[in-house]
């Protein structure tokens, strides 16, 4: 990854970026008061340059060009302290999908010693957790790795193949609609299959999802049983909650 030489511009725009997770050209342009093919150039070089990816109507931070160990080293306690309050909801005993990042891996590796009996996951770094705990009848979805995650199509089919008692799952961001987003359809597909074959469903949300873009939509703020955040959603998103769904980690 070279980030040397790039422009105030396009030091803003990558800011920008990680900040929303998600920005058209149009918003970009608007935004910088250049033209579209500006930006478009602008956007072009720092895919070159692997800091950024196009994706379907716009564009997004270059995951890969940011480790996950980077990613998940970031409001470590934050993350803890969310997976402790999922963890609160699950009973020994209780079978478990866990979805991908970094604070659903986090609750796998606190299911580790909660006497859960079966986990099944397309998050590796989840999996990684659980693999030597002899207690856990762990399954795991085969299919094409990225970011330490299996994605595709064969996601959605691995969940739908399973009935569950808890979902545990995260999106890349909540819109000012109560929309869950995601980066690909595939994520929300897999998500979708997550919540629908699962008896109760759980949404971990840090707070800086709420109003992050993504281009994926799939399902509501409504949807899951639970949402579990530290930190309340903005106004226009709390009448989008179902009653009593709320956790609030301290």
């Amino acid at each position: 990854m070279n980030a040397t030489d790039l422009s105030d511009r396009q030091r803003d725009i990558l800011r920008l970026l990680e900040q929303s997770g998600f920005a058209t050209i149009e918003d970009l342009a608007e935004r910088f008061e250049v033209t579209t093919q500006t930006i478009r150039r602008d956007v072009n070089d720092l895919r070159d340059r692997a800091l950024l990816m196009r994706v379907h109507r716009g564009v997004r931070p270059n995951d890969g060009a940011r480790p996950y160990a980077s990613r998940a080293v970031e409001q470590q306690n934050e993350k803890a302290a969310l997976a402790r309050e999922v963890l609160r909801l699950i009973p020994a005993g209780a079978s478990v999908s866990i979805g991908l990042g970094s604070t659903p891996a986090e609750v796998a590796r606190l299911l580790a010693g909660a006497g859960a009996r079966d986990v099944i996951t397309n998050n590796l770094v989840a999996a990684s957790h659980l693999w030597d705990c002899e207690e856990i009848n762990l399954s795991i979805c085969g299919g094409s790795v990225r970011d330490r995650s299996v994605s595709g199509s064969t996601a959605a089919e691995f969940f739908a193949a399973y009935r569950v008692d808890f979902a545990v799952f995260g999106v890349a961001g909540v819109d000012e609609d109560g929309a869950l987003l995601d980066f690909r359809t595939e994520e929300a597909r897999a998500r979708a299959a997550m919540q629908t074959h699962a008896r109760h469903s759980v949404l971990v949300l840090d707070q800086v999802k709420f109003l992050r873009r993504a281009p994926a939509r799939g399902g509501w703020l409504s949807d899951p049983d639970y949402v579990v955040s530290n930190a309340p959603p903005p106004e226009g998103l709390t009448a989008a909650l179902r009653e009593g769904a709320l956790v609030l980690a301290p």
